[in-house]
């Protein structure tokens, strides 16, 4: 019999090694086990425990060596615990055992993209779709890629030929919804999110990515009950709790979203959106040594993706950028030599921060600054100030009579404060 080559060096190591205490008995007694040990894995992977599941996976396979399944899901496991390269390591031998399987070969590409190796994925999306053409998740991963080349308009394209390929497969309208919440489109990403959730109710990354979506349009109520759902779907995935952290920042609830960020990292110790949260918690606070600190620890990660090492390194480097200007303005504010601009630039970090009432204080002593009234109106209404807004947005929109935003939160702010009337007119 000609055995894979892999399969070959694999026996050839595991012959040398002393055999593990844990197989110690007849034949008949290791195969039972191994099998198992297969099962536990498979169980511990569906319900997100990964490192678990990498564990007994790897148990199993030490001794099956010839088994797809115990190489297959260890290699799922592996990319769960992010763990990219030992993960194509296992879906490498997996393919040597089945190299027609098209699942393997499309979560081989997922861990490839994770890794940043963009051609070896397209790679091995394209040997999923030889050997069937047209097949949703191969697909899917080819858009996944254009979207990392930032070829937006192909992607989509290349999504939408996903979506019509097979109707019911979830992950292709979650892509692109995330794909339009990137672009600030967020009524296309509800839309096709909302249709993910439809064609597989129990998908928890499409609520998930929903409630983001429902919290970019301020449906408060509906993002934080789409995110609780997807957590109890999903209990043991740190995703769910970092979102329900951004959500919370998002209405300025930072002693609950840091709760939440530190639920997550209890499930993950290094989730990085939970890393970033918890630099965002401290950076509302002032702390801005805390927020690089922990965004450096993010970045210490090893298993940190490709695209989440640039997205990470580049808020850090904003973080770091935003601390030195704060503190360089908060001093010539202290010493009484800052210009109405200065306190502008002061009032717009404050206001990023949510610290809105601190951003009133320096939005009122920038008089003279360009787009002074606009920014120190969103301000007093974002602390609560109507009435002050109002009067300001009235005499903004009355000297730019086709600014749509500044009748927008005119119309807002008079709802606000029950004139209806002047709301409905804003509004028209």
């Amino acid at each position: 019999m000609n055995y894979p080559r892999t399969i070959v060096a694999l026996t050839i190591v595991t012959l040398l090694l002393p055999a593990p205490a844990l197989y110690a008995g007849d034949a008949g007694e290791i195969r039972q086990l191994a099998f198992k040990r297969l099962n536990q894995g498979v169980t511990a992977y569906r319900k997100g425990l990964y490192a678990e599941a990498v564990e007994r996976l790897q148990e199993a396979s030490s001794v099956a060596l010839n088994n797809f399944r115990a190489y297959y899901y260890l290699g799922l496991a592996l990319s769960g615990d992010r763990r990219y390269d030992e993960a194509i390591e296992a879906l490498d031998i997996a393919l040597d055992l089945d190299s027609e399987h098209l699942q393997t070969h499309v979560a081989k590409g997922d861990a490839l993209l994770k890794k940043g190796d963009l051609e070896e994925a397209r790679a091995s999306y394209m040997l999923a779709l030889k050997l069937r053409a047209e097949y949703a998740p191969g697909l899917d991963g080819l858009a996944r890629i254009q979207e990392s080349e930032s070829k937006q308009e192909e992607a989509i394209k290349m999504f939408r030929r996903a979506i019509a390929s097979d109707a019911g497969y979830a992950p292709a309208y979650t892509n692109l919804g995330d794909l339009y919440l990137s672009r600030d489109e967020f009524e296309e990403a509800v839309t096709l999110l909302e249709e993910a959730v439809t064609v597989r109710p129990d998908f928890a990354a499409g609520l998930n990515r929903l409630a983001i979506a429902y919290g970019k349009l301020g449906l408060n109520t509906l993002a934080i009950s789409s995110v609780r759902k997807a957590e109890s779907i999903e209990p043991n995935h740190a995703a769910h709790p970092a979102t329900l952290g951004w959500l919370q920042v998002q209405r300025g609830l930072i002693a609950s979203a840091e709760e939440s960020f530190l639920r997550s990292l209890e499930l993950d110790r290094s989730f990085p959106d939970a890393r970033r949260g918890l630099a965002e918690v401290a950076r509302r606070r002032g702390s801005y040594d805390l927020a690089l600190q922990q965004l450096d620890n993010a970045l210490a990660d090893t298993r940190l993706d490709a695209r989440e090492r640039r997205e990470m390194q580049r808020y850090r480097d904003t973080m770091a950028a935003e601390a030195e200007s704060y503190t360089q303005l908060a001093g010539m504010r202290d010493s009484g030599e800052a210009l109405p601009d200065d306190y502008a630039q002061l009032g717009m970090i404050l206001a990023a921060r949510g610290q809105w009432n601190e951003a009133v204080v320096a939005f009122e002593s920038a008089q003279g600054s360009k787009h002074r009234d606009e920014r120190l109106a969103f301000a007093l209404f974002r602390s609560g100030r109507f009435r002050d807004a109002l009067e300001l947005y009235e005499v903004a929109a009355a000297a730019e009579p086709n600014n749509i935003e500044l009748k927008l939160n005119l119309g807002v702010c008079a709802a606000r404060l029950g004139r209806d009337d002047d709301a409905a007119n804003a509004f028209q």
